[in-house]
């Protein structure tokens, strides 16, 4: 399977759940896809609503055909950086969490490897009390066919596996 094959798996996967937005202008990503969920509990009749929560996925996908090294990720994870920090939140915001999907075709340098698994984006909005934001990485290593996360990407890794043959 090469990068291309494994981008098409993915947006096969994703098209029932997330919709495909506007590619950000930089750094250059292949894919940008968004999920939007909410959940709202009641009293006896929809009128007396006792809560609201909302649950937002923002995700980006990047190709590289080199060996991924901490120089060329450093931009899309400043961008993920900056995109948590200008978040609009309310009162109802739970929490978002900002995929970011690493295609390496050539591999991933173990120094940055090691690095990326342990990364922590994290960002609290209104000391919680308006939700907060983590940022799931996955790193998708081609020439091996294997899959890496952190620890905020364990959750939904199975979502980014590599199909079975």
């Amino acid at each position: 399977m090469n990068g291309q094959e494994y981008l098409q798996q993915l947006e096969q996967r994703l098209a029932h759940y997330y919709d495909k937005k506007p590619l950000p202008k930089a750094p250059a990503f292949v894919l940008a896809a968004e999920l939007n969920a909410a959940d709202e509990g009641y009293f006896i009749i929809p009128n007396l609503k006792t809560y609201s929560v909302q649950h937002n996925e923002y995700l980006y996908a990047a190709r590289f055909d080199k060996q991924l090294t901490a120089e060329m990720a450093a931009p899309y994870l400043q961008f993920t950086k900056e995109a948590m920090a200008a978040l609009k939140t309310t009162t109802e915001h739970m929490s978002s969490i900002y995929a970011l999907v690493f295609i390496c075709e050539a591999g991933v340098d173990d120094k940055t490897l090691a690095d990326l698994q342990k990364l922590r984006q994290h960002k609290d909005y209104c000391f919680t009390l308006k939700g907060w934001s983590d940022l799931a990485l996955y790193i998708v290593d081609i020439p091996a066919q294997r899959l890496y996360c952190n620890k905020a990407g364990a959750k939904e890794k199975a979502l980014f596996e590599f199909a079975k043959a």
